[in-house]
């Protein structure tokens, strides 16, 4: 179901978090604020736990084996792709009144939360404030950004950048490239995803925003895809060193 990052697993916010949902009365409502790369892996452990029948992921209760790939019958996302709109957010909230199916309340989830524009957001007021019996809602954002009335009903949870993606020495000239490209090859998926965040984190601090950009797009991209870490080093090297765009770094690798 969920591979979840172990740099993610160890950080405070999520030992905390962590906390919360195995206890007597996990959140009603909770914003998760964390880059947008890794909101499918926190979602499916957070949901994990939300939708298992005795809130533990047991693993074996008619919810937690109701699982199927990243879906449940009973975790209802708002959008597929962007934030959702008034009418998305609406249908959500009306299907989370519905019987659930194996779990004992049904979860909605509101992908991009940061970007819902007004009427979007106040429309999710009263079933955040009221949520029916066992119903549960998540908010994937990258910044802190929901509007003052919606905020004050979830529990917001942010994961440190500074403390979960340590910046990193950015490779300069042939020679440390080379060495660099050598070195990441060998890592895992996680290990490489960890490693280009750090650079992320690095660009940022040194305002390089565009290549920022493109670092996270190839972030999502390795969580999407079964692209070889050898190949998407390459992708690392053109956007940094070469100065290549992410939209034409597939053209020149392939």
């Amino acid at each position: 179901m969920s591979d979840f990052p172990a740099f993610l697993r160890s950080s405070s916010a999520w030992t905390d978090l962590e906390e919360r949902l195995k206890g007597d009365m996990p959140p009603s409502a909770l914003a998760l604020c964390l880059p947008v790369a890794f909101h499918r892996e926190v979602l499916l452990e957070v949901a994990g736990f939300l939708l298992c029948n005795d809130g533990s992921r047991c693993g074996i209760c008619p919810s937690c084996l109701g699982w199927k790939d990243d879906s449940h019958p009973d975790m209802i996302m708002a959008s597929q792709e962007g934030p959702p709109s008034v009418d998305q957010c609406r249908e959500m909230s009306t299907e989370l009144l519905l019987k659930p199916v194996l779990s004992a309340g049904r979860l909605g989830v509101v992908p991009f939360a940061d970007g819902l524009n007004l009427n979007a957001a106040n429309s999710l007021l009263k079933i955040t404030e009221e949520p029916p019996e066992g119903c549960r809602l998540i908010f994937l954002m990258e910044e802190d950004r929901l509007i003052p009335t919606l905020r004050s009903r979830v529990l917001t949870v942010v994961f440190p950048e500074k403390e979960v993606f340590s910046s990193v020495h950015i490779p300069s000239g042939r020679a440390e490239w080379t060495d660099w490209l050598g070195r990441v090859a060998s890592l895992d998926r996680e290990g490489f995803v960890r490693e280009v965040q750090g650079l992320v984190t690095a660009l940022t601090d040194r305002g390089l925003y565009s290549k920022a950009s493109g670092l996270s797009q190839l972030i999502f991209l390795a969580n999407q895809t079964h692209l070889s870490v050898s190949m998407m080093g390459d992708m690392v090297f053109l956007i940094i060193e070469e100065e290549y765009p992410f939209e034409s770094v597939f053209d020149r690798v392939w």
